[in-house]
């Protein structure tokens, strides 16, 4: 499997805001499964933690860049200036399959399981 194109990271981004799509209502902790998020350094994993619980008074527009640098993330492309600046570069032979894994995971999600804006 080849490394995901940045178009097809970008395709995806564009999908997930599709319609006013935000972030994933119920399962957005199935993309943190999904993109190893356990196996980040703590000093990384800030920028990618989704935002439920403590984290769901957060506005929609600080929800959807963590699921914008998730997806980066997973297909290997720079994620926020913030945190390109502290130097995340983590490099994952899995990452090929991460991304498509939860390109499947996003795409395939019912309407009605994504917060709208």
């Amino acid at each position: 499997m080849e490394k995901p194109t940045k178009q097809e990271v970008e395709d995806l981004i564009k999908y997930c805001s599709d319609k006013g799509r935000t972030v994933p209502r119920f399962n957005w902790v199935e993309v943190m499964r999904i993109i190893e998020y356990l196996k980040l350094e703590k000093q990384y994993q800030g920028s990618l933690k989704c935002l439920i619980l403590a984290g769901s008074i957060a506005c929609d527009e600080s929800k959807v860049k963590v699921l914008r640098n998730q997806i980066r993330w997973a297909g290997n492309h720079s994620l926020s200036v913030l945190i390109y600046k502290v130097g995340l570069n983590i490099v994952s032979t899995k990452r090929d399959k991460i991304f498509y894994e939860l390109k499947d995971f996003l795409m395939n999600l019912p309407e009605n399981e994504w917060c709208h804006q």
